[in-house]
């Protein structure tokens, strides 16, 4: 059986929400861990905690790339973000672009390098000022140069030229590369976009550059365009203008831009929510595989100081590990489908899973769990194995998280009649049971802890989306506060229900009532 739930787009207000929640959980959960994973990188690859070898040093730096591409990544989502919220913010001014077209040769150096690659600068007879935001401008040009290696065959040469056209300064950057191909060049500063042959080439990628740096070039009065053979080069052109009168008569406005993409709206949402959590995913699960090799000793043995930072790395991927798949459920939601497929199946074997999942962390905080006797685990429900799977993931791992050294968790399985669950519901203030048409029956499945509780004022905000009560932050806890509103929607999607009872300070119980198979 099969259910879809699907989330119908009326307006551009959707889109904001799911913008501004992305920008909030972007700034905060991914930049901080991505932050300390890059410290601990930098101090393994130093040697400042002993040395390592060059097998070692390999699969750290394979780390240390995809940590450079997360960065890379979130960045471009901020700035994108950014710009279509506030608009592009310039302070321009007449500034000598050489020296900062110069800086971003000498910092590509070493990329070239490394592609085999020789960069060729051109310039005109005489200094050329330009009417520009220099802060703004260096990341276009850094861009273009990057895209113009990264794309280039081997031996490949990438020329950057300047030179005077009428009330302009013309940056042309020329590769020998893949080239863009036909049927896509119209598509070539649109969100997202990332040509065919350019995904075969470089894997990852969210397609944010060219579209970034066009309307930054278009808020300055200037204008980026392109000419590109498939399989023999590409050529952009950026034209600056020479003083603040050009620049101010060809400024395109928000106002403009924003109508040209009022009719792609919904587009762009799918785009935002799909594309960049499954590009984000990627890196996570290389590095995940390479600190795994790193652990296990398969590189050679590392000592004390260097597990531990090991280990740190570890943690902090796997809490953005389980971040992206937060954000890619909620993705699947906001976009359109989410669904499940449902078959009879037995808990004991999840709930033994989950529960040894979670064993270290419990013996870590000297916590007991309690699991029911072996023929309640007997009982059959009606679900999808990986969902079910994830719910009951979720609230084990929150009654672990959140009750102190030294408490219990205990599972309860229990089999009532659709009557039953409505006198649960007339007693329960947070009981909104709507499920009862199974004439089977329904299992009960709870989890209760000896953790910090919810308030009274806080239990009405408890399954919305990104809630973190006070108490949890207070003690900096990790997490999205997306768990148990996705929680939530997998059990109503298998015609269940989820409640719960809570005394602040006292820990929590949380219930979920699924049908019965048999």
């Amino acid at each position: 059986m099969v259910y879809v739930i699907i989330f119908h787009m009326v307006n551009g207000k959707r889109f904001e929400e799911i913008k501004s929640d992305f920008i909030t959980i972007a700034s905060h959960q991914l930049r901080t861990p991505i932050a300390g994973i890059r410290w601990s990188l930098d101090t393994l690859l130093s040697d400042k905690a002993g040395k390592i070898s060059d097998k070692q040093r390999e699969i750290i730096g394979e780390a240390y790339q995809n940590n450079n591409f997360l960065v890379k990544a979130v960045n471009d989502l901020l700035r994108a973000a950014r710009l279509e919220e506030k608009g592009v913010v310039l302070t321009p001014a007449l500034v000598n672009i050489v020296p900062i077209i110069k800086e971003v040769i000498r910092k590509n150096k070493t990329f070239a390098d490394a592609y085999n690659c020789r960069i060729e600068l051109k310039l005109p007879t005489r200094p050329v000022k330009v009417y520009a935001d220099s802060l703004q401008i260096k990341p276009v040009i850094e861009s273009l140069v990057d895209n113009a290696i990264r794309y280039s065959k081997d031996k490949c040469l990438v020329e950057v030229s300047l030179k005077m056209v009428k009330d302009y300064l013309l940056i042309a950057v020329k590769d020998s590369g893949i080239g863009i191909p036909p049927s896509q060049q119209s598509q070539v500063f649109t969100r997202f976009f990332r040509a065919n042959n350019a995904i075969k080439t470089q894997t990852e990628g969210l397609g944010l550059d060219l579209y970034i740096n066009k309307k930054i070039i278009d808020a300055s009065g200037g204008r980026i365009t392109f000419s590109s053979i498939e399989n023999k080069g590409t050529t952009f052109y950026v034209y600056l203008p020479l003083n603040s009168k050009v620049a101010d008569k060809n400024k395109i406005s928000e106002r403009q831009q924003a109508d040209s993409e009022a009719e792609n709206l919904l587009k762009k949402e799918r785009e935002f929510v799909s594309i960049t959590i499954h590009e984000l995913k990627a890196p996570l699960g290389a590095t995940k595989w390479s600190l795994e090799m790193l652990r296990g000793g398969k590189s050679g043995k590392l000592n004390n100081d260097q597990l531990e930072l090991v280990d740190q790395i570890y943690r902090g991927n796997e809490r953005l590990l389980v971040l992206v798949r937060d954000l890619l459920d909620l993705a699947k939601l906001q976009a359109g489908e989410f669904d499940v497929n449902s078959q009879p199946l037995e808990l004991k074997v999840i709930l033994n899973d989950v529960v040894t999942a979670f064993k270290a962390e419990a013996q870590r905080k000297k916590i007991a769990v309690n699991l029911p006797a072996a023929e309640k685990l007997a009982l059959k429900i009606t679900g999808d194995s990986n969902r079910i799977t994830q719910v009951i993931t979720n609230l084990v791992s929150n009654a672990v998280k959140y009750t102190p050294v030294s408490g219990q968790v205990t599972i309860g399985v229990k089999k009532v009649t659709s009557e039953e669950l409505k006198k649960i519901a007339t007693q329960t203030r947070t009981a909104n049971i709507r499920h009862l048409a199974s004439r089977k029956g329904y299992l009960i499945l709870s989890v209760k802890d000896t953790g910090v509780g919810i308030s009274d004022e806080e239990q009405k905000k408890l399954f919305t989306r990104f809630f973190r009560g006070k108490n949890v932050l207070k003690s900096k806890t990790e997490g999205t506060g997306l768990g148990l509103y996705i929680t939530k929607t997998i059990v109503n999607l298998h015609q269940g229900d989820i409640w719960f009872t809570s005394k602040l300070g006292k820990g929590s119980i949380f219930y979920i009532s699924l049908p019965l198979a048999s």
